[in-house]
């Protein structure tokens, strides 16, 4: 017998559910998915550490250290969030406008 864990609601949520589950011992062979509500990505500045919930606009002002980032499509399970990078690191200031995600 074993213990299957089935979470739905919006990506930040699942994350974390996700990371309380694997923390307590079930295998994320046994966590099942569903994404529900909003798109919002909570991302994490590679540069500072900090997490910036419900980002809607690529690139975002980190809400920690006040840099522009770039947000990455990259995922890390052990913090539940996306990562985010300086978008304007090699060009000083060259920041293009942001752009809603998932229009």
């Amino acid at each position: 017998m074993g213990l299957q864990v089935y979470l739905a609601g919006t990506e930040g949520l699942i994350g974390q559910a996700m990371l309380e589950a694997t923390n307590a011992g079930i295998p994320h062979s046994a966590i099942q998915t569903e994404h529900r509500g909003s798109v919002a990505r909570r991302m994490q500045c590679v540069h500072c550490k900090g997490i910036t919930e419900d980002v809607m606009t690529d690139p975002f002002v980190c809400s920690h250290c006040g840099l522009t980032l770039f947000v990455r499509d990259h995922y890390s399970r052990r913090l539940a969030a996306f990562q985010g990078v300086c978008i304007d690191a090699e060009d000083p200031g060259n920041i293009p406008a942001p752009v809603e995600l998932y229009k």
